[in-house]
């Protein structure tokens, strides 16, 4: 009896477990087919349709980017091998005149003492060249005049002799010659008119004999005043000439030697005047420059605002970066800003395809992610002219740089760097038939919307104009009271299509 119930269990375990195994099959595989011949629902949900309208939407661009100061002032430390000493707190409120930090002022105060020693003794230095200058014209002056003078008298000597002294000796001379012939004129007629009478017998010879010898001395006479004559004309006149020339062109030579040598001297003189001048400018440059110095090493607010760090700016953030007390400054390193947080601007980007749609002057709206809740009016106040690339993560995105105005704040205090989404208004389109941008599909330059019918969904092509992020205008294909479908339908629930559509 065992036996034969075991037998049976036997012969039926293995029909059952075969039919059991088929059956699983079947419903695996009717499941499997009802998932693989449509991915749609033949279910629509009323969300999945649009009633399409004739109506009104804005194109609006969305962007992001982050609040900016549009009106900032960099505060620069001014002052060489600056440590600072004392500091506001970043996000101070200040206004004008307060102290934002101060800097060590020791090493300045040490090099302006030592400084002003530099300008006492460069003063003093220029008060010597300038008394050394003053003597060294006063004796050019001196030593000029006196060599003038000999010049003056060497021309009134030279003067005095050609009309003077010349036509005297000249009238002297011509004179004895003169008054030497005359005189032998004279001797010679009596000597001959004592020959007659001593032939006569009226003259002894004796006084025939003196009226020979004086009519000889006379001849002499004569010929000794014509010839000093000649010796003046010819040798005197001559040295004398030569000599008063000489001492006139010797006076001028001396005075333009020196003239030449103290002008030399006067002039090294003056040079010295105005080096030690500009010696001493340096000096007081130099001084002022650090008195300059020191009056910047405290560094107050030219302006009311709120205070930022430099080192809270840009990418680089690291600890020993920040600024503190105690840190070392270089010139002209930008130290703080302080924006005006009154007047804000949201910097954005707006991708190339879509930069030509914004224009300065369109309304925008800006949502700081701080205030969520907050929906702040703008404008736009400008476009960049250049593009920016996307970097090595899309080297192909073009990104052109928007500024909108933020026009009311609302009485939020908005801070430079805050995260912000913007929407740029950029036309209204009023009184067209519109449909949702995901409902219309594409293939190459063929739109078309699938568009509700009895019994299913027939596929529709369309032509478009212009559209928003979220809505298109449709000026063929579709009239009012017609529904379009929101997503593609199931194959089994379209009842028709253009013939361009491939396995959609």
């Amino acid at each position: 009896m065992r036996l034969q119930s075991t037998s049976m269990r036997r012969a039926l375990s293995s029909p059952v477990i075969i039919g059991i195994l088929a059956i699983m099959f079947i419903l695996i595989s009717a499941i499997a087919l009802n998932m693989g011949s449509g991915s749609q629902s033949n279910t629509i949900r009323d969300t999945e349709l649009f009633d399409v309208t004739k109506g009104s939407f804005e194109i609006r661009v969305p962007t992001s980017g982050e609040l900016e100061a549009q009106e900032q002032i960099s505060i620069r430390n001014q002052v060489e091998n600056a440590v600072v000493v004392s500091l506001v707190d970043e996000g101070s409120m200040i206004d004008t005149g307060d102290v934002l930090f101060k800097l060590n002022d020791e090493n300045l105060l040490e090099a302006i003492r030592n400084a002003e020693i530099n300008v006492t003794s460069a003063r003093n230095d220029l008060q010597n060249s300038e008394t050394n200058l003053s003597i060294s014209e006063k004796k050019r002056d001196s030593e000029i005049a006196t060599k003038q003078l000999a010049v003056n008298l060497a021309e009134l000597a030279l003067h005095s002799w050609k009309e003077g002294d010349v036509i005297a000796k000249r009238q002297e001379l011509e004179l004895a010659v003169q008054t030497a012939q005359k005189d032998f004129d004279r001797l010679e007629k009596k000597f001959e008119s004592s020959k007659t009478l001593y032939e006569q017998k009226f003259l002894s010879k004796d006084e025939l004999d003196q009226d020979e010898i004086a009519l000889l001395r006379a001849d002499a006479a004569l010929k000794k005043a014509k010839l000093s004559q000649n010796v003046y004309e010819q040798y005197t006149f001559e040295k004398e000439r030569q000599q008063k020339e000489s001492d006139l062109t010797q006076a001028q030579g001396e005075l333009e030697r020196a003239t030449e040598r103290l002008e030399s001297e006067l002039s090294q003189a003056t040079e010295n005047v105005v080096a030690k001048r500009n010696h001493l400018n340096k000096r007081e440059e130099q001084l002022a420059n650090k008195q300059d110095q020191l009056e910047k090493c405290v560094v107050t607010a030219p302006a009311p605002g709120m205070v930022v760090y430099a080192s809270s700016l840009g990418d680089r953030r690291e600890e020993d970066e920040r600024l503190r007390v105690g840190r070392s400054l270089w010139r002209n390193q930008l130290v703080m800003i302080i924006p005006d947080t009154d007047k804000m601007i949201a910097r954005v980007k707006v991708n190339e395809a879509l930069s030509g749609l914004i224009q300065e002057g369109q309304r925008a709206t800006v949502v700081c992610d701080a205030y969520p809740d907050n929906v702040f009016e703008g404008v736009v106040h400008s476009v960049g002219v250049l593009a920016t690339g996307g970097g090595w993560r899309d080297p192909n995105r073009r990104d052109y740089t928007v500024e909108i105005q933020i026009v009311d704040k609302q009485g939020i205090v908005l801070k430079p760097s805050m995260r912000c989404a913007a929407e740029i208004y950029v036309e209204t389109v009023e009184d067209v038939t519109y449909v949702p941008v995901h409902a219309i599909r594409r293939d190459g330059d063929l739109s078309w919307v699938w568009v509700q019918q009895s019994g299913g969904f027939e596929q529709r092509p369309i032509r478009i104009n212009r559209f928003s992020e979220t809505y298109a205008e449709v000026t063929e294909g579709l009239s009012g009271d017609e529904r379009v479908l929101l997503r593609d339908p199931s194959p089994a629930s379209v009842i028709s299509t253009s013939g361009s559509e491939n396995n959609s």
